[in-house]
């Protein structure tokens, strides 16, 4: 993770933001800190869509799938893998 942040700032914040979101997400979700895995969440598809990282867009969505299915909010989760199904 930290390579990655070094990484995103000094060599190119947009092909790194979205990979460093997503790590962090994963963090804080192991962390159990969802509230802020969900903000993550978003922020990795957001970065991912706006740059064009098609498959990493399918990986945010479906780890955010994953994310919800596990925290029981199904209708959410669905939602997320349906997403990462159409990339």
């Amino acid at each position: 993770k930290d390579k990655i942040e070094k990484l995103s700032v000094s060599a190119s914040t947009w092909n790194f933001e979205n990979k460093l979101y997503l790590l962090q997400a994963e963090e804080q979700f192991s962390s159990r800190n969802f509230e802020m895995a969900e903000i993550l969440y978003d922020a990795a598809i957001a970065s991912s869509k706006m740059h064009k990282f098609v498959n990493e867009e399918a990986l945010a969505n479906e780890l955010a799938g994953h994310f919800y299915l596990e925290t029981g909010r199904t209708n959410r989760s669905a939602h997320y893998f349906s997403r990462a199904f159409e990339k």
